[in-house]
């Protein structure tokens, strides 16, 4: 049906994302003022209807929770996609007008997530000498038509609230109605050649950016203060709804931090002990967390002026000392592996290894005063796993070796199980020798790696908060939790500086206040929690929003309760 298709072109516009107007369902209260506003109009275009060059307002308004009541309307009054464009000599002309009422149906609450509808359709149209895409519609390119359209449809839609005021909403759909028009013999003026009726159906697709003058939060609280009418007889009386539920955010309080923590911080080489692994595999230093120290060639004396040492041993023992000197660690364990080069006989470097290891212990042994028992050596012998590394971090001619080369070490380092046949395979290359020796084991001879483990003491403020009080307040005993935290002081006085126990303790202070009717309790609740938040909780600033709107709501529930109780 090619008028079909041509109306198809004509009102896409109009069809396109059609502004949700919410709407609920009809109650029979005396709900004040504050209170009938509910999530309060909203106000949105149809951003897809903008781009298409028609300007285009909706306003929407809840009836209920769930049911909203709305209307678009779009008016493109110029002929060309320009505003400004009014030149007689082209033939192009497109203007129409439409209005679009529409209900809703939020399955959640209105404004808000899925939701589903019907609307009505007019436009009235002036169309001719348009060519659309792949001349889709022949007709309009030859002809003007021009008349009105009526149509009812069917919608399907989800909206989302990125900020408090902004709401966006996506919605598809189609409506099917009927087409009445004059259709004249040139897009331009043209003499007419007759009246035509057709059926169309035409889809609906909206991208809508909605404001709403009642920020969300708001509109939640409201929602939650509704009346509801119960009839009696011939009275009606006012019934309002307790508050939304406050879900309390918690989170586990954390021991205070020690030297031992705040050193792994820094350096990578400190390690809670909970991560302790055997060094099975040695990568090259420095790509892990390792220390690592030299020796002479085919010595085990440990020089603290050759090479690198004197800083190296420095910083291991200041570490050392600091974790065994703070009384909240509870164990230390510094672990050395010894190394020799992959040159001479296999033998000798694992005994070379060894000796390298109990050096190094030895050493911090005696800077650092902590006992022999705490030092774990290990003798890894041959460095061929980190031999093995620095040849497959070689790029294509790095360290002046191209990728064939590179290849046919690596084949000699994975196919020859004997270390010592390995050895001799790689020094009868002969061009390649010496470029290794200089290069690569020059940069691995004869290292020792160090890493330091420690582990904290349990600390009993800790355990409490988190064995004995989260459990009272997630099972709603807020008063229990008040008493546990004031017959502590070491309790209290980790609110002043841990913020998940000052927020556990806001919270519990917070419903004992309101239980009590304690205003007093009640604010410093509040500042326990702003300062929880302070500290750098996100379970406080949680709180904190959820205590606006559910502060205000259950206040308001409670002075309708006292009012009914002195009506009767």
């Amino acid at each position: 049906m090619r008028t079909q298709s041509i109306i198809k072109l004509v009102l896409l516009p109009a069809a396109l994302a059609v502004a949700s107007l919410s709407v609920c369902r009809a109650e029979s209260t005396q709900a004040p003022d504050s209170l009938k506003k509910g999530a309060g109009i909203s106000i949105r275009t149809n951003l897809l209807w903008d781009a298409v060059s028609e300007p285009n307002l909706g306003i929407e308004f809840p009836l209920s929770d769930h049911w909203s009541l709305g209307v678009d309307a779009g008016l493109k009054a110029w002929p060309r996609w320009l505003a400004w464009d009014w030149n007689t000599e082209d033939p192009k002309h497109w203007r129409n007008f439409a209005i679009v009422p529409e209900v809703r149906y939020y399955l959640n609450q209105v404004y808000q997530g899925l939701f589903f509808g019907a609307d009505a359709l007019y436009t009235h149209f002036n169309v001719g000498a348009v060519t659309a895409p792949f001349h889709m519609y022949p007709e309009v390119e030859q002809y003007r038509e021009q008349g009105s359209y009526w149509a009812g449809g069917l919608l399907a839609g989800y909206a989302w609230w990125p900020w408090q005021h902004w709401r966006l909403e996506l919605e598809a759909g189609a409506a099917l109605g009927l087409a009445a028009y004059e259709k004249f013999d040139c897009p331009h003026c043209g003499t007419k050649v007759g009246d035509e009726r057709k059926v169309a159906v035409v889809p609906k697709l909206a991208v809508n950016i909605a404001y709403n003058p009642v920020p969300r939060k708001e509109a939640e609280r409201r929602r939650a203060l509704r009346h509801a009418a119960v009839i009696s007889g011939t009275d009606t009386i006012t019934v309002l709804t307790p508050p939304v539920a406050f879900v309390v955010h918690l989170h586990d309080v954390k021991a205070p931090q020690t030297d031992g923590d705040r050193l792994a911080k820094e350096e990578p080489w400190v390690i809670p002990i909970e991560k302790y692994r055997p060094l099975d595999y040695l990568t090259r230093p420095g790509r892990d967390s390792i220390m690592f120290v030299r020796f002479p060639v085919n010595s085990w004396e440990l020089k603290p002026e050759f090479a690198p040492n004197a800083d190296v041993l420095d910083r291991l023992s200041q570490a050392i000392r600091r974790i065994a000197a703070d009384e909240r660690t509870s164990e230390i364990l510094v672990s050395i592996v010894g190394l020799a080069s992959i040159e001479g006989p296999q033998d000798r470097n694992d005994t070379l290894s060894v000796r390298r290891a109990r050096a190094v212990a030895d050493y911090l042994n005696a800077q650092t005063g902590v006992s022999r028992r705490y030092f774990e050596t290990i003798g890894k012998g041959e460095a061929w796993d980190w031999f093995k590394a620095q040849l497959e971090a070689i790029p294509d001619g790095g360290e002046g070796l191209d990728a064939a080369q590179v290849k046919t070490l690596l084949d000699i380092v994975y196919n020859e199980p004997d270390a010592d046949a390995r050895e001799r395979s790689i020094k009868a290359q002969k061009q390649l020798y010496p470029i290794v020796r200089d290069r690569l084991l020059a940069d691995q001879r004869n290292s020792g790696y160090i890493r330091v483990y420690y582990n904290n003491a349990p600390d009993p403020a800790t355990e409490q908060y988190n064995q004995k009080v989260l459990p009272l307040l997630k099972a709603k005993r807020y008063h229990d939790a008040v008493r546990v935290l004031e017959s502590d002081p070491a309790l209290k006085e980790r609110t002043l500086t841990d913020a998940e126990a000052a927020n556990a303790y806001g919270i519990a202070l917070y419903f004992t206040a309101l239980d009590n009717k304690a205003d007093a309790t009640e604010k410093e609740a509040l500042e326990m929690i702003e300062r929880a938040a302070a500290l750098g909780s996100d379970a406080a600033r949680e709180n904190l929003e959820g205590i606006k709107v559910y502060g205000p709501a259950r206040r308001e529930y409670e002075a309708w309760q006292e009012a009914m109780k002195d009506n009767n």
